[in-house]
């Protein structure tokens, strides 16, 4: 992983009252402009985001870095409490990363670090909303449980243009995804982190059909074998779901087993009422970098004539699990190379180069939100 400049204080953490958080950020700035220390720091911002993040996390403060060396912008950071309602504390703070050795030119990122209780800082969303440039790209980073019912989430959502998100983070995945789902049906634009981690395997999935004799064999598959590292199954189930919206399979049933493998199997329906059968496996293993991360995937046919057979793993665990269950059908078999870039900080850096809509992610959530509907 590429290591993120060292950081120039321009300004430590100082407390402010709310009410001064702007005039203390210009002060920052006016007394940079008198100084005398051989440097030249520019006020520059690209983006405003605003992280609410559950609890402060170590890895927050190389998360903050990874985004200020590359895309100078306003960060306001605000983390709810469980103490006693005081009202919300406020400091601000400005960095700058030394990009070159012998540079005085430097680009800097202005801090906003809000804590008091949940309905502390509701009360101040109003204020945190006025703090969002409104002129530049507003990023929520919404680093806790989906609140469709919290009146602070439902405005920072309203006054952002993308919420990001990231579900290998969910403790209750499913139940997580589908809140995610139905905000997505209400018109909140959202960016998981972890539908980036998928990349690879639709990829070489879409590859293994380019062959005309392999695609005109796609309409024969019929059955779908997803592992993946036991914990979170919100790849797999992103995974089937782009491929629902691909394949234009409706769900019609979900039902959850359990067992060893925490079995999930899902039956949905092509254009031509032919039923296809999905089985969701949580593979015990040693816990990786991701939570969930794909293992491998298998789809095949109930048709053994069909050339369709496909089996993606990843180089890190091979393909023994899907081979084995390969039968009478040959399959296409590749390995997956495991991506270097996959980590929190380095898919948040790319995401605020790329704000929009994501039409890909929409239509592929649809139908995993329909899936998810079906387990009441």
């Amino acid at each position: 992983m590429t290591q993120s400049p060292p950081l120039l204080s321009l300004q430590n953490p100082k407390d402010v009252s709310i009410e001064e958080i702007e005039a203390e950020l210009n002060e920052i700035w006016q007394n940079n402009e008198a100084a005398d220390h051989g440097t030249i720091a520019t006020r520059a911002t690209s983006f405003t985001m605003v992280i609410y993040e559950s609890e402060e996390k170590s890895d927050d403060s190389a998360i903050a870095e990874s985004l200020a060396s590359s895309n100078p912008g306003r960060i306001i950071a605000l983390y709810p409490t469980d103490q006693e309602d005081e009202g919300v504390s406020a400091q601000v703070s400005a960095y700058c990363p030394i990009q070159k050795q012998g540079s005085n030119n430097l680009v800097c990122c202005e801090y906003i670090h809000l804590t008091g209780t949940p309905d502390a800082l509701e009360r101040i969303g109003g204020m945190v909303s006025a703090l969002m440039l409104s002129d530049l790209p507003r990023f929520l980073w919404w680093k806790a449980k989906p609140q469709p019912k919290s009146d602070l989430f439902q405005r920072l959502a309203d006054n952002s243009d993308t919420v990001i998100i990231d579900s290998s983070t969910f403790e209750q995945t499913e139940a997580e995804l589908e809140c995610v789902g139905q905000l997505l049906s209400e018109g909140i634009v959202f960016a998981d982190l972890n539908w980036r981690r998928l990349s690879a395997w639709q990829e070489l999935t879409a590859e293994a059909f380019d062959p005309p004799e392999r695609r005109s064999a796609l309409t024969e598959v019929d059955q779908v074998t997803i592992d993946y590292e036991q914990g979170n199954p919100a790849q797999a189930l992103m995974f089937l779901g782009w491929l629902a919206s691909r394949l234009k399979w409706d769900p019609i049933s979900y039902e959850y087993e359990g067992g060893d493998y925490d079995i999930r199997r899902v039956k949905l329906q092509n254009d031509e009422q032919k039923e296809i059968v999905a089985e969701l496996a949580g593979i015990p293993t040693e816990a990786g970098d991701i939570p969930g991360d794909l293992i491998s995937i298998r789809l095949s046919s109930t048709n053994l004539e069909a050339d369709c057979c496909t089996v993606l793993c990843s180089e890190t665990t091979g393909c023994m699990r899907m081979e084995a269950g390969g039968g009478a059908q040959s399959c296409r078999i590749q390995q997956v190379t495991p991506l270097f870039d996959q980590k929190t900080e380095q898919l948040l850096v790319k995401q605020v180069q790329r704000w929009g809509r994501e039409v890909l992610y929409e239509e592929s959530m649809t139908p995993t939100y329909q899936m998810l509907q079906l387990r009441h």
